[in-house]
């Protein structure tokens, strides 16, 4: 990888003791989205008493071939992001020009590429200070009823080692950041190789397509690029260490993004100091980040379906009739799964022999009223059942869309309270 970027950009650039240095930075990625064809726009924002601008490089569709999303609009583009500023006294080696250099060389991989849907090149401003640039920037989308194909957040991307005992994980158990939906986590969710070479993915639930669609076209086209991914319930508030990027703002506000990431400090002990220089850097890991980002970019923008698809004017009723097949093979699924309390499998059970029933408590050929009591059992089971099971399991055997999943445990914790009681104990029996 070409080296130039990562020296222009190193240097403290931070708003306060340093605000020259993030202004050149800014300017730099200007001129270089600049030179790179790109249409080159900024996205102003009031903070820390003054006005800051993220700088966007925006890569359109091919005209004439990009295919139609629904109302004939283009497909809603991808977003490829890595933040400018540093913290206080540290010159942001890995922290983070590293993600920055990688997001331009994806950049001039793409150039010649035909692409059937947009991407922009978005380097934040104020990461450092609580994610304030993506913040305002999401927020803006959102505002906008904007929607994005997901967002790439490049965080740290070149620090690697080969010596074993270079990785470290999480801390767990008493006084650990890592939490879980009833305490603490005794053991990490995933896990972590004791060797510091490999790139993170970190998503949420909802943004688990994502996430598979990056790692499998980076895993396709640079095999020797080890990867290990990594899913949080939520929006990563009870893994406070899984938010720790511009990726959590997109979450905030409802959209699909992924981390990728070298693990920051717990790998890097130059993280956040005077230390975090060019030398330090693995520039060959640098540029298998940059191809496999590259891959994944070529394959998320060639499809008509995004990983964070449309889901307006959708009712959550519409939404639970077409998950009845996804909740059979999940149901069928957790029953199998030693992980499962017995108790939460006999109900299961129960559920699995009322779907196989060839009849119905109310017929499937009277129009609408023939789906209630399926309509009914996904509440239930939902409310009674599956949000009581770890959320990572449910999320793993859940083969529909991830966000439906989220929307139908959030919705029928509230619906439930509206079923009689009789319905529930002729479904179910006992309650769990």
């Amino acid at each position: 990888m070409d080296d130039a970027h990562l020296r222009a950009l190193i240097g403290e650039r931070h708003p306060v003791t340093s605000p020259a240095s993030l202004r050149r930075a800014e300017a730099y990625l200007t001129e270089q989205f600049t030179d790179l064809g790109l249409e080159v726009s900024t996205h102003s924002f009031k903070a820390l008493g003054g006005t800051y601008r993220n700088v966007i490089g925006a890569m359109l569709p091919q005209k004439g071939d990009s295919p139609q999303a629904e109302g004939g609009q283009s497909p809603s583009p991808l977003i490829i992001a890595a933040h400018y500023d540093t913290v206080e006294g540290s010159p942001g080696a890995d922290d983070n020009a590293s993600g920055l250099a990688v997001m331009l060389e994806v950049a001039r991989n793409l150039r010649a590429v035909p692409m059937n849907r947009g991407v922009r090149f978005i380097a934040f401003c104020l990461e450092e200070e609580n994610l304030l640039g993506s913040l305002a920037y999401a927020s803006s989308l959102q505002a906008a009823h904007e929607e994005i194909c997901g967002a790439i957040v490049l965080e740290c991307v070149g620090y690697a080692r080969t010596e074993e005992g270079s990785q470290q994980k999480p801390p767990t158990g008493r006084d650990a950041s890592w939490r879980a939906w009833g305490g603490r986590v005794q053991k990490m969710p995933v896990d972590v190789p004791t060797v510091g070479d490999f790139l993170g993915l970190v998503g949420n639930v909802v943004s688990a397509p994502l996430v598979k669609a990056v790692e499998a076209a980076a895993n396709l086209a640079v095999p020797e690029l080890k990867t290990v991914s990594l899913l949080v319930p939520g929006n990563g508030e009870l893994l406070p260490d899984a938010r720790r990027s511009d990726h959590a703002a997109f979450w905030h506000h409802g959209y699909a993004a992924v981390m990728l990431t070298d693990t920051a400090n717990f790998r890097n002990p130059h993280y956040h100091q005077p230390t975090d220089t060019f030398e330090t850097l693995n520039l060959a890991f640098m540029e298998q980040v940059a191809r496999g980002v590259t891959a994944a970019a070529i394959a998320l923008c060639s499809i008509t379906q995004s990983p964070a698809r449309d889901r307006k004017g959708m009712s959550f009723w519409k939404e639970a009739a077409l998950a009845v097949p996804h909740l059979a093979t999940l149901v069928a699924s957790l029953m199998a799964d030693r992980r499962v309390p017995t108790k939460a499998k006999a109900t299961l059970a129960g559920a699995a022999a009322y779907l196989a029933m060839p009849f119905d408590l109310i017929p499937d050929f009277i129009p609408v009223l023939g789906y209630l009591d399926d309509l009914v059992l996904v509440i239930l089971l939902f409310d009674g059942v599956l949000n009581q099971i770890d959320e990572a399991i449910v999320a793993e055997y859940w083969k529909g869309d991830p966000s439906t999943l989220q929307r139908l445990q959030a919705v029928s914790r509230r619906a439930a309270r509206f079923i009689p009681c009789w319905i529930k104990r002729k479904l179910f029996g006992p309650s769990l």
